[in-house]
């Protein structure tokens, strides 16, 4: 590489003594420096013929970036030598822009700079000349600079590398051409870079970046390229390698790397001799190599095999649309680029648009009309750069309509540019992959992936997975961290103009048809084709038809309503091609209408899903005997559905049967070998289960009965291959159904919850059951009788609310780490626990009358085994056993306590003396409720509890200060402590404890935090708009009640979508507030109902509302800016952001007034403002710091 600095002509200038060091040290620096592209001027055959040397030199002086003086032994002897530096010094020493390195070869700085030796022998010698002084001056400037001193210590390639290195960070060296304007760069480089680890100087690293095409890939690795070469011995960028292997094939590619990194022109006979000498040549050097859009293993293999062939230090880059090459090379660090973000996106847009007459930092020459055309832009590309490029530049010089009428045409057919850059990667595929590929992005992105793999299956007759797992690693699709198939707009937009472009002008002799406009003109219009083979409504539509039109299609194997479809008459056939037939809001009339009740008489042999929901006036299942090859039967929500035909029950290869929430009174008998998963949950009249004891074979895996409220009995079964039976809030149900032979060798979950009536359970084999639940099971006498004693894989075990529950038999429990034992008020001694329990950080015992704690275990644990379990519950009525074993610490073995790891004591009147003996004695506490007592003060030996993460202080009305914090305390509550001091709360609420994130405190009567980014006033909800995913914040929120005292969750309404968000179920919820408490706590996506992927736009602004079911006085919100960029959020409707400035300059301060926002606040909370604990800085923002409020627009 060259260097660029236009303003020099030369990047360095050498002043050195020529018979000192001209064909030693400083003729190899130039060589040094010359391989490297450094422009250096070294008076050896640079001057040009006729020209005086001493002129021709200044003059080289003066057009260089960098002097390098060498000063050797004698250097000074040469008036020459001496002017020049002299004239290095005036021209170039303090000036900006300029640079003097001092080289000491094998001389010392202060012989120099005191002249000394060889030196003061030169200025003897120069003692006539006029100049001395001046150059006496020089030389003591010049041993005064930073420089580099050579002393024969080390290998002067070495030495002379390090000079080498200092230039190359001080010039720019020519970089390759990445583009005109580049936005959203930087993180991207520092993540790429990150990767390539430099600080392993030996290690040779591969990294790739991918993503799908015309994301940016190429233009990240020229800037990676750019900003790091100057780091290696030499550097190589081969571009385009998919598209030269074509044309030119691998050993063309070999030549050019051997041609940059070794110099060598050598025709190659063949790929293999291509590997061996690129085997030979690259492990010379520290090397820089970027493949650049690879496509096949063949190339990686051919071009940068392993990591051996390459010399210490080197790194490569690969770009690739395709992470399956990466894993099969052993490629591990990646990146993926995911394209811009809406400010960058809008920044490059506007470039290409207006050029010249754009400026970045001014809004002002882009008119409303234009930001709106290029917000559309932004939307319709999605982040992609390249669309943006394409359609910036297309809107270049042109009117406001024009851009109007292209984009209008573009959002129905993409960009041809576009189009061709995206369908590469589609090329590329199996015709099996092109086909499934097509279906997701015609049909089915944004779907669950188990449905998807379901209908495909049905589609093909294949499992599909394989074909899935091509498209992600294509970069085509994404499976979301929530199970979602999900793929870039653009890429969706590619695949469907793909099927577009199979009839441009007929839609009916498509192969899938999607777009409600298309649909109905096929079915209106009666033009549909055997090239139909999926229709998919999507949208609530009428039909106006003559219901032959599925007549044609006699290739339509999928369709599916996902919302209501209104016909003007009904279908009058169905293809039996059909595979998969669903519908959401079906009539009776419609299913009629589909043939539904001609089964019988009409075999439809190949459908094998059939899926009803939310079904109107559907009252029964008719004879499905037809559909012999059927392997789903799913209805949902059909709540006038009261009967099953029999037929059902003889589908020999139905695999998966879920009739849920409706109101059949009975199941007929059921034959069916090939289940897997029968589902009646929410029939809550089911009062009967007809079955045949070897009905279900040996595949059924998942059984559920949950909310089958007046179910009373289960005949037998045989279920050796369970894995799962849920009989959950089953009211009624008086026996559990007796098991052939008592053998559920292969359950892991069993589900008795809410069974009020069961009151006994015959003996069971339960090996590899993992979660017990018979919480609220009221009039249940016994345990279970468990053969062998043996439950040695249960990890959840919930006996809650047995209120009848006498005894429980011994058992072994060695993996258990849930025991709940609460309420069990009949429960009078602990179990007998076989072997160890090394994994159960505790047992809950709340009022259940167990005269004996399993404290210090031991009734837990084999003598002489410590285990790790520990727990310590003691209520009031247990407050003597409290005190004794805090008064008698010593006699409790330390180990032991060390192994605690949840302690609650309420109600105990514990002084501050008892409670700073037990602190120190339960060092490792994790969890510790203190709640309803009277001690004064939380002593600062809690912060030697470590691992302390929840305190529950609340109703303890004497406590005036905590004095220390644990590092890892992450939940605190003290509702009601009226008692605690002012400067306490201020510490709790210090920016720095909660800036990490999750943490969730309750504090009464405390101020505002200043910190926080945003603060609104009386309300019942606010709003905020956030872009890419949701924002990492944290909320504070000043109300007169708990956040669970509303009834409900905090209602999270996104993009119009619902959400709703849980706090921690485990605080303690007894106490109530007597007065203000602030809620600080922060959002943490996993207590969120579902995932909110299916409602975000990608790349695009999002609104969200937070709804807290009651009247706040103070809120407020906090961006993590570790997590979350406050260019993400936004406080104002983004779409006023080009207005905001100016707009709210010219708002009075008394639109931002207190009386204004309590405008839509009740008349009885408004005075209530008066009492909060305020500072005075608070109550200013109520009246003029207008940034905090909310401003909704």
């Amino acid at each position: 590489m060259a260097s660029v600095n236009q303003e020099f002509k030369y990047d360095v200038f050498l002043s050195f003594r020529g018979e000192d060091t001209r064909y030693g040290f400083t003729g190899h620096l130039w060589k040094a420096l010359d391989d490297k592209g450094v422009r250096t001027f070294m008076d050896d055959g640079k001057l040009q013929k006729g020209d005086e040397i001493t002129p021709s030199l200044f003059k080289a002086i003066d057009e260089s970036k960098i002097a390098i003086v060498v000063l050797s032994k004698n250097y000074a002897s040469s008036s020459f030598c001496l002017q020049e530096l002299s004239k290095i010094l005036d021209t170039m020493k303090d000036k900006a822009g300029h640079s003097v390195f001092p080289v000491f070869y094998k001389v010392d700085p202060s012989d120099i700079r005191k002249l000394k030796r060889s030196f003061g022998e030169a200025m003897d010698k120069h003692k006539a000349n006029s100049s001395l002084d001046k150059w006496k001056v020089s030389l003591h400037q010049v041993a005064d600079l930073s420089g580099f001193h050579y002393k024969g210590d080390m290998p002067e390639h070495k030495f002379i590398g390090e000079i080498v290195e200092q230039v190359l960070g001080i010039i720019k060296l020519v970089s390759l051409h990445v583009g005109d304007y580049l936005v959203g760069l930087d993180h991207q480089k520092q993540h790429v870079t990150s990767l390539l680890n430099f600080g392993s100087d030996d290690t040779v690293h591969m990294v790739a970046i991918h993503g799908i095409g015309g994301i940016g890939k190429t233009t990240l690795a020229i800037s990676v390229y750019n900003l790091i070469a100057h780091q290696f011995d030499v550097s190589c960028f081969l571009e385009n390698v998919r598209e030269n292997h074509e044309k030119h094939g691998l050993p063309y590619l070999q030549k050019i790397i051997l041609s940059k990194v070794a110099e060598e022109k050598k025709e190659l006979t063949g790929v293999l001799q291509g590997i061996s000498i690129l085997e030979q040549r690259l492990k010379q050097k520290k090397l820089l190599l970027i493949l650049d859009d690879v496509n096949k293993l063949e190339q990686l293999e051919a071009l940068a095999g392993k990591h051996k062939w390459f010399g210490p230090s080197s790194r490569i880059i690969i770009t690739t649309r395709d992470k399956k090459l990466l894993t099969c090379h052993g490629v591990e660090r990646t990146y993926e680029v995911n394209g811009l973000n809406d400010k960058d996106a809008l920044e490059l847009v506007r470039w290409k648009a207006f050029k010249d007459e754009f400026s970045p930092s001014c809004n002002n020459n882009v008119s409303l009309a234009q930001m709106h055309v290029l917000e559309r832009v932004v939307a319709y590309a999605s982040g992609h750069p390249l669309a943006l490029e394409v359609m910036g530049s297309h809107f270049y010089n042109k009117t406001i309509e024009q851009c109007k009428v292209a984009l209008d045409h573009y959002e129905k057919v993409p960009h041809k540019k576009i189009q061709t850059t995206l369908q590469l990667s589609f090329d590329a595929l199996e015709d099996k992959d092109k086909f499934v590929f097509l279906d997701i992005a015609c049909c089915f992105k944004g779907w669950k992936l188990t449905r998807v793999e379901e209908i495909l299956h049905a589609q093909y007759g294949n499992i599909m997975k394989d074909n899935i797992n091509v498209l992600v690693e294509k970069s085509l699709i994404k499976i979301s961290e929530s199970g979602n198939v999900t793929m870039h707009d653009l890429v969706e937009d590619m695949g469907k103009e793909i099927v577009r472009q199979e009839s441009p002008e007929n839609p009916g002799k498509r192969s899938r048809l999607w777009f409600s406009e298309d649909i109905m003109h096929v079915l209106e219009e009666n033009t549909g084709t055997n090239q139909i083979e999926i229709i998919r409504f999507d949208c609530w539509t009428r039909v106006a038809w003559d219901g032959e039109a599925f007549k044609k299609m006699e290739n339509l194997k999928t369709l599916i309503f996902s919302d209501y479809v209104f016909f003007k008459k009904h279908p009058k056939h169905l293809p039996n091609s059909l595979r998969v037939l669903e519908c959401r809001y079906p009539s009776s009339g419609f299913l009629v209408a589909l043939s539904l009740f001609n089964f019988p008489t009409k075999k439809f042999q190949n459908m094998r899903v059939l899926n009803l929901e939310d079904g109107n006036g559907l009252a029964q299942i008719p004879d499905i005997s037809g559909l012999p090859n059927l392997e789903k039967l799913s209805i949902k929500n059909c709540w006038e559905l009261i009967a099953i035909d029999k037929s059902v029950g003889f589908l020999g290869k139905l695999k998966i049967l879920k009739i849920c929430n409706t109101k059949i009174k009975s199941v007929p008998p059921l034959m069916l070998p090939s289940l897997e998963e029968l589902d009646l949950s929410g029939c809550s009249i089911l009062e009967g289960f007809s079955h045949e004891v070897d009905g279900f074979g040996d595949k059924l895996k998942t059984m559920s009965f949950r909310g089958c409220r007046k179910l009373r009995s289960i005949p037998p079964l045989k279920l050796n291959s369970l894995e799962t039976l849920d009989f959950s809030s089953c009211h009624r149900l008086e026996s559990f159904p007796l098991v052939v032979n008592g053998f559920l060798g292969k359950l892991k979950t069993l589900l008795v919850t809410n069974c009020y009536n069961l009151k006994s359970i015959p003996p069971l084999k339960l090996d590899s059951l993992e979660v017990l639940d018979l919480s609220c099971c009221c009039s249940l006498e016994s345990f279970p009788c468990v053969v062998d004693e043996l439950l040695d894989k249960l990890k959840f075990l919930n006996i809650e609310c047995c209120i009848m529950l006498r005894n429980i038999p011994r058992l072994r429990l060695t993996s258990l780490e849930h025991f709940n034992l609460s309420y069990c008020y009949s429960l009078k001694s602990f179990p007998e626990i076989l072997g160890e329990m090394r994994n159960m950080p505790g047992v809950l015992m709340d009022e259940t009358p167990i005269k004996e704690l399993p404290f210090p275990f031991k009734n837990l644990t084999q003598p002489k085994t410590l285990c790790e379990c520990g727990y310590v519950y003691l209520p009031n009525r247990m407050s003597t056993l409290a005190e004794f074993t805090i008064k008698n610490e010593e006699k409790v073995n330390t180990m032991q306590s060390l192994h605690v790891k949840y302690i609650c004591v309420r109600r105990c009147n514990l002084s501050d003396e008892y409670l700073s003996k037990s602190l120190m004695l339960f060092a490792n506490v994790k969890e510790l409720h203190l709640t309803s007592n009277h001690f004064t003060v939380i002593p600062k030996s809690i912060e030697y509890c470590k691992s302390l993460w929840k305190l529950v202080l609340d109703d303890c009305k004497a406590l005036q200060e905590i004095k220390g914090i644990p590092p890892c305390l992450r939940m605190l509550s003290a509702l009601n402590c009226i008692s605690l001091t002012s400067s306490c709360k201020s510490k709790l609420l210090n920016q720095e404890l909660h800036e990490a994130g999750n943490t969730w405190f309750r504090l009464p009567r405390a101020t505002f935090p200043e910190w926080f980014d945003h603060h609104c006033l009386a309300r019942l909800s606010f709003s905020f708009w956030f872009r890419n995913k949701f924002p990492a914040i944290a909320l504070c929120v000043v109300c007169s009640s708990t956040l669970h005292d509303s009834q409900r969750p905090v209602r999270v309404v996104i993009n119009g979508n619902t959400f709703f968000y849980t706090h921690d179920s485990k605080i303690d919820r007894s106490s109530r507030p007597d007065m203000y408490h602030l809620h600080l706590f922060h959002m943490q996506m996993e207590n969120f109902n579902e995932n909110m992927d299916k409602a975000l736009s990608e790349n695009k602004w999002n609104h969200a509302e937070l709804d807290f079911g009651l009247s706040f006085l103070e809120s407020g919100i906090h961006v993590l800016k570790e997590r979350s960029s406050m260019n993400d959020i936004r406080f104002i409707n983004p779409k006023y952001d080009v207005f905001t400035r100016d707009f709210e300059a010219m708002l009075p301060p008394e639109s931002f007034n207190l009386s204004a926002e309590l405008s839509s606040t009740s008349n009885e909370i408004a005075p209530l403002l008066n009492n909060l604990p305020l500072r005075s800085s608070s109550k200013r923002h109520f009246s003029h710091k207008k940034e905090h409020h909310c401003l909704i627009m």
